[in-house]
């Protein structure tokens, strides 16, 4: 991700549905905590505005801090898609400071047209696997054996190591 970016807007449900599997029996709320202490580790490191948007609640709500992020619920009438939609439009010039994260197609099409950039939900899973931010402890425990990454272990990279890497910079061995 570019440096020039200085806000980054999250579709929460998108990307919570992109990290947990439907067999995942974690509540809701739980899967929203999580995520928003992934959130915090990366503003953290990334120096980034970030916006997380959920749909529903029960009005559209405005923007709460929740330590490090800002957190919105879209409320009844309007969708979370919506809403990162009109905040896009809403930046003018300033859209092109801003990274937008979700796999939703229609959200790409209006954002990328509005000068935002845009990844997908799964995309900007492993560019915070990439910087050291894991779901959860029991995934950076597991990430070495599963062919990801563990910032903490010694040696050389395996194979399956350096493929990761080289997939997630789109280059060949």
């Amino acid at each position: 991700m570019a440096s020039s970016y200085r806000e980054t807007v999250i579709d929460g449900y998108n990307l919570i549905h992109k990290f947990s599997k439907p067999r995942d029996s974690a509540p809701m709320a739980k899967l929203r905590e999580r995520l928003e202490t992934m959130l915090a580790r990366y503003r953290q490191k990334s120096r980034r505005h970030v916006i997380l948007v959920y749909d529903g609640g029960s009005g559209p709500k405005p923007l709460t801090t929740a330590g490090a992020i800002d957190i919105t619920f879209s409320g009844t009438v309007k969708s979370a898609d919506r809403w990162i939609i009109d905040h896009v439009c809403s930046l003018g010039a300033r859209a092109s400071m801003t990274l937008v994260v979700s796999s939703d197609r229609e959200i790409q099409r209006y954002s990328t047209a509005h000068g935002a950039k845009c990844i997908d939900s799964e995309t900007f899973i492993d560019e915070l696997a990439a910087m050291g931010i894991v779901i959860d402890e029991s995934k950076r425990r597991n990430a070495r054996s599963a062919g990801g990454i563990s910032k903490s272990a010694p040696g050389p990279l395996s194979d399956k190591e350096v493929d990761y890497w080289l997939r997630l910079f789109d280059r060949k061995r």
